[in-house]
């Protein structure tokens, strides 16, 4: 702020008018920077070059939904935020959040047009049909897409930190969907390709039971099943066959493109 002598003026109301017309002037939504000069358990003064110094609340400061001021901001720091309110004595009133809730949006939009869409946060809450996880903004877990037992108690994952795939991205209507099975099935899926790919045709190989039917049985060769039809069971029908028994198998045919096995019993 410019100095001004009293001398400089003339008179006591010139100097005082002068003081006035050197300060900044702001308004409602001004977006603003000023430093830290005092903090307390409500909040914190900062000297934004107005008349009377604006005054961030605590719930104000940061988007966090737990924290200490003194952990965000310290005497000293030049801060930006945005004008909110004037209270009732003409103190403007500031926050912090709204800068930082905009740029957590603009995190998870980029993470919703990037390739992987993965997000990582902490189960906050349990709601009807789910979870509420704190990924930076407000995400839900439906409970169909948390790869969770159904007869597990929820509860008993709040606090915990989870990885998922957003689904779903609606920055206007503030709203994500997340899921952890899409994340989980697009890692198993690249786990059976590679072991896919070190299968081969005309080779051998023990498997265990894991489906039968009138036309053949279903046979697991760890992470990727074929079947082997009743015609390639030489004189075993599927009735003889007991679901988690192992047998040995011969690789007849691979489809990579539909991730399907044809297979021979050798018994």
């Amino acid at each position: 702020m410019k100095q001004v002598a009293i001398n400089d003026i003339g008179t006591v109301e010139d100097f005082l008018r002068a003081i006035d017309e050197s300060m900044r002037s702001y308004n409602i939504g001004d977006l603003v920077t000023g430093m830290v000069v005092q903090i307390d358990r409500e909040g914190a003064l900062i000297d934004i070059g107005s008349k009377v110094e604006a005054f961030i609340p605590k719930k104000e400061v940061s988007a966090k939904r737990l924290f200490e001021i003194d952990e965000i901001i310290s005497i000293g720091d030049m801060v930006e935020a945005t004008i909110i309110r004037v209270d009732e004595e003409g103190q403007f009133v500031l926050s912090m959040k709204e800068a930082e809730v905009e740029m957590l949006w603009n995190r998870a939009e980029a993470i919703w047009n990037s390739d992987d869409k993965v997000v990582s946060g902490v189960i906050t809450k349990i709601v009807k049909g789910g979870m509420i996880v704190d990924i930076g903004v407000r995400a839900f877990l439906p409970a169909s897409q948390s790869h969770i037992a159904k007869e597990s108690d929820f509860a008993t994952f709040v606090g915990q930190t989870i990885e998922a795939k957003m689904i779903q991205f609606e920055r206007v209507k503030g709203n994500i969907v997340i899921s952890r099975k899409a994340l989980i099935e697009k890692d198993l899926k690249q786990e059976k390709m590679v072991h896919f790919a070190k299968l081969k045709q005309g080779q051998s190989y023990i498997g265990r039971i894991s489906g039968i039917n009138n036309f053949g049985v279903f046979v697991s060769l760890g992470l990727v099943s074929g079947l082997v039809h009743k015609s390639k069971m030489g004189k075993w029908t599927p009735e003889q066959f007991v679901i988690g028994h192992e047998i040995e198998v011969e690789i007849l045919e691979i489809d990579f493109d539909k991730d399907r096995l044809s297979l021979a019993y050798k018994g």
